[in-house]
């Protein structure tokens, strides 16, 4: 089979649930990040240098070049957003606890699904089997949080404002606990779990490394299955990428880099 035939041999990778392709003549590895070292004045997207068997190498964030979150942007953001969830709940039961004192209407949500947190819980997917075998754990606990409005409000009814009392203190020390080990739990494994790699690029004129979240393959293209993208395509604006790959039975799309274009001055 000649080279034309069966085309050049492309790279898969993914950032951010994007597949890209880049020439396999350019990468020579892809590591887990090291350390990065960061350099004071350069572009968000040159987050620094890593150093790689004593080879000093200028990083470049493949997010930040997109214009999107860094991982560990998109991390932060994560687990404050956790955090906001844990003292929703505290405040939930707070909330409760005070109807009651005050013989109020309890107004927030009685739901699980209808919280912020369950809004999120039942839409969030991930591809890691540990992180949703963990997010499985939230729904009892969570539930029976929630369900706990309803017997405060048979008992209230009857007069049993100091029974309760007594539940939603058992709550707070029971269920809620859970929910905060489990938060805490979920955070942890996130921190563990997702690890950005480092894609070491070779060009003639120098080496450098770039960020992404996971290699997909290695996979030939034909050059019959490469195209130009229209300039001004809604998809990139064409500095680092200007064709696209299709792959497979079903023409899945990857954009291919031109890691020319990615590589930081300090490289050239």
């Amino acid at each position: 089979m000649s080279s034309r035939q069966s085309g050049e041999a492309w790279v898969i990778i993914e950032t951010r649930n994007q597949e890209f392709a880049v020439s396999a003549s350019h990468v020579r590895e892809v590591v887990v990040m090291p350390e990065i070292t960061s350099l004071p004045c350069c572009p968000s997207q040159h987050r620094g240098v890593i150093n790689l068997r004593g080879r000093i190498l200028p990083l470049v964030d493949m997010r930040k070049q997109f214009g999107w979150q860094s991982v560990p942007e998109e991390q932060e953001e994560f687990y404050k957003l956790m955090g906001q969830r844990e003292q929703d709940h505290r405040n939930w039961l707070e909330a409760l606890e005070k109807s009651v004192a005050e013989g109020a209407e309890f107004r927030l949500a009685r739901d699980p699904r209808q919280c912020a947190f369950g809004q999120w819980y039942y839409s969030y997917r991930s591809e890691s089997p540990w992180i949703t075998a963990l997010l499985r754990k939230f729904e009892g606990p969570h539930g029976k949080i929630h369900a706990l409005a309803s017997s405060i409000d048979q008992l209230t009814r009857n007069g049993e404002n100091a029974e309760a009392m007594r539940l939603i203190e058992n709550a707070r020390q029971g269920v809620l606990r859970e929910m905060v080990s489990l938060f805490q739990d979920l955070k942890k494994l996130m921190r563990e779990t997702v690890k950005e790699l480092a894609m070491v690029i070779a060009t003639d004129r120098g080496g450098f490394a770039v960020s992404i979240d996971r290699v997909v393959g290695v996979e030939r293209i034909p050059a019959d299955r490469i195209e130009e993208l229209h300039t001004g395509s809604a998809l990139f604006d064409g500095r680092h990428v200007h064709r696209a790959a299709k792959r497979g039975a079903k023409g899945a799309l990857a954009m291919i880099l031109e890691v020319g274009l990615f590589m930081p001055a300090s490289s050239h």
